[in-house]
């Protein structure tokens, strides 16, 4: 009789493993799905935000291609050179607008203003002035763009570095061109044209 009772005992167990083995391998599937489910979703959603981000920048490379067409149909005759200067530095403006719709900003150092490593790049250097001079921007090549905290990319600048037996800064060709050169975003339109090069 014993034995009889333990293999009934035995089968019963071995039902109820069974049955929470199969319930363990429901829920497992459940689990599965909703993964798959939620994947598919994230996915759906990351393709959203590329797609409104790359409508925003169609949209603003249409308005930059609308303007430049409109631009290019009041030209009657050869451009002075203020003319087209001041056509090229709105056409600039108009890109780093586009830019800016994405968050991204564009930074224009001052010259005279100290030399930053993280927000500008040197690409060349001049005679300074003076000792107090050393180190700080002489003159902005090309405008830096910058989103919050992150440099996307620096600035290009000349760097006045203070030699005492050189000759004064005004005997240098990149000097002269100092004064004259732009110190507000809305005079860097010349200096935008050179990112190309």
């Amino acid at each position: 009789m014993s034995d009889v009772s333990e293999q009934i005992e035995l089968c019963s167990l071995a039902a109820e493993f069974t049955e929470a083995l199969a319930r363990q391998q429901r829920l497992a599937e459940r689990r599965e799905a909703i993964v798959t489910r939620l994947h598919d979703e994230v996915e759906r959603l990351r393709q959203g935000e590329v797609e409104a981000a790359l409508d925003l920048v169609r949209h603003s490379l249409i308005r930059l291609h609308d303007q430049i067409l409109r631009q290019a149909e009041h030209v009657t005759g050869p451009l002075g050179v203020d003319e087209l200067r001041a056509l090229l530095t709105a056409l600039a403006d108009e890109a780093a607008d586009t830019v800016a719709r994405t968050g991204v900003e564009r930074y224009v150092p001052r010259p005279g203003e100290a030399f930053d490593r993280t927000l500008q790049r040197p690409v060349g250097r001049v005679a300074a002035a003076s000792p107090e001079a050393e180190r700080t921007v002489a003159r902005v090549v090309a405008a830096g763009f910058v989103q919050g905290e992150r440099v996307v990319r620096k600035a290009d600048v000349v760097v006045s570095r203070w030699e005492p037996d050189a000759p004064p800064n005004a005997s240098s060709p990149a000097a002269t061109s100092t004064p004259a050169s732009p110190s507000s975003p809305e005079d860097t339109g010349d200096t935008t044209t050179h990112q190309d090069n």
